[in-house]
């Protein structure tokens, strides 16, 4: 939790005030102490430090943040929130509580609340916690704004890390490529990220044509990503001698049809020699792409004919001759925005109810049990435990007449297989969707559903983007 370290103190409190036979605390050694505990990871050694601290010391804020950042991480926020808020003074020394409280109140949704902490922390002269506000902003919606804060948040620390990768989102968003993807390539330096990456000593490629070298590209972010820039990897194909690919096991097939069989490995230890190196996930810095200018010819990943026949075999009998409408409605929770982006499966009912189209739902994993409990689960087609892995769902997306999904890595497979597709997104969508399209330029094919409806539940509610998707499928 921020603000655990560089907390200070009176060195010694003596003996004045303390109860017979209460040990006094040294009371910087002993935050020291406390905050070395917590970063080990002995939470309750920390906490029960801290309190001992806070018993001699009412309100100290050092001991503060302490038992705050042990209550999150027990996962109990709404703990971590009401210890912080109660140990307000109104003093500068509430800085590091209220910026605690900007990230926590915003991570609970309380966004209007978290913005006003965080501009309470930088009146107190927090300056780590503009970013903190940018980020806020950026879940209102208020983008501008948040690009001041991250603006204010580079120029006060130039080598902070998190605040020159929010700089990047929000810059992506508004469709400032060119500054974008600069910024955009800051997202290995954050300590969380760092070591995520094999150290390979081999050269970072620029786009340069390598006419006896071999380069490898690292399929490195999550799935929807790869599937996003997998676009450059036949650009790359033509300004090298030789290309080879790392991608994790669920990918290879996929990608493999892009840069040819054997040239995708799933194990560090097996890869061949090779001269330079890229993330895949640079590629469009590299190329210096811009809105006008993506490559968005599609499809530019295909499909195993002997997948798709199988699955029409299956499909055929439940179809009975109807279009079909491939469903998916959760993504991956340990995603930081899973739960504004996806949708209960019991809001969709009115898509299951339709008589009109054959439902297959596509969604595996989190969120599939929804569909067993569900009264409407005769009517659709589970394909879940018949797909081992996302050649499957690429295979049966090819024989769907339309996929209805939310902004997860579905909607970018479907997009990349230039299949006709509506994709719903929250209130405030991913960086890549831009600002109030119904379009996108990565993808032909893809509608962008947006809500409608400006009330004050907006961004939670999804009737008016059901209602679009109703429309749109009575069209097929």
């Amino acid at each position: 939790m921020s603000g655990v370290a560089g907390t200070t103190g009176r060195t010694n409190l003596g003996t004045q005030g303390a109860g017979k036979g209460t040990q006094t605390l040294n009371l910087a050694a002993a935050l020291r102490q406390a905050r070395g505990l917590f970063e080990a990871g002995k939470i309750d050694e920390a906490a029960k430090l801290a309190v001992a601290i806070l018993t001699q010391r009412p309100g100290q804020p050092g001991a503060v943040q302490i038992v705050a950042a042990v209550a999150e991480k027990k996962g109990k926020p709404e703990r971590a929130i009401q210890i912080l808020q109660t140990s307000l003074t109104g003093r500068k020394s509430d800085a590091m509580a209220q910026m605690n409280l900007c990230r926590l109140l915003r991570a609970a949704g309380q966004l209007d609340l978290s913005v006003k902490a965080g501009e309470a922390a930088a009146r107190f002269g927090a300056l780590d916690v503009y970013t903190d506000i940018g980020d806020t902003l950026m879940m209102l919606g208020e983008v501008d704004r948040a690009l001041e804060m991250f603006e204010r948040a580079v120029a006060l620390q130039p080598e902070l890390p998190r605040a020159h990768l929010s700089m990047a989102h929000a810059l992506l968003m508004k469709g400032d490529y060119h500054a974008g993807w600069v910024e955009y390539e800051w997202r290995y330096q954050l300590k969380s990220t760092r070591d995520l990456l094999p150290k390979f000593k081999q050269p970072m490629w620029n786009g340069m044509e390598l006419k006896a070298s071999t380069l490898l590209v690292i399929c490195e972010q999550g799935y929807g990503d790869c599937f996003q820039y997998a676009r450059y990897l036949k650009l790359a194909k033509g300004r090298v001698k030789n290309l080879i690919v790392g991608a994790s096991t669920e990918l290879k097939p996929l990608i493999e049809r892009i840069v040819g069989p054997g040239r995708v490995y799933d194990r560090w230890e097996k890869l061949p020699p090779f001269h330079y190196q890229i993330t895949l996930s640079s590629m469009p810095f590299v190329f210096g792409t811009t809105v006008a200018d993506i490559p968005a010819e599609v499809p530019y990943l295909k499909v195993d004919p002997v997948k798709v026949e199988a699955w029409r075999v299956r499909l055929a009998p439940f179809a009975q001759e109807r279009k079909t409408v491939g469903l998916v409605w959760h993504g991956r929770p340990t995603n930081a925005i899973n739960a504004v982006r996806s949708v209960p499966l019991g809001v969709l009912t009115p898509i299951l109810e339709s008589d009109d189209y054959a439902v297959v739902s596509l969604q595996v994993g989190a969120g599939s049990e929804q569909l067993a409990q569900h009264p409407g689960k005769s009517r659709v087609f589970n394909a879940a435990p018949l797909i081992k892995d996302f050649d499957d769902t690429a295979a049966l997306m090819s024989l769907l007449d339309r996929v209805v999904t939310i902004e997860t890595a579905s909607a970018h497979l479907a997009g990349a297989l230039g299949r006709r597709t509506l994709v719903m997104l929250p209130k405030v969508a991913d960086w890549r969707w831009l600002e109030g399209r119904s379009d996108s330029p990565w993808y032909p094919t893809l509608e962008l559903i947006r809500p409608q409806d400006g009330g004050p539940e907006s961004a939670t509610r999804w009737d008016s983007v059901v209602g679009q998707v109703l429309d749109r499928l009575a069209k097929i």
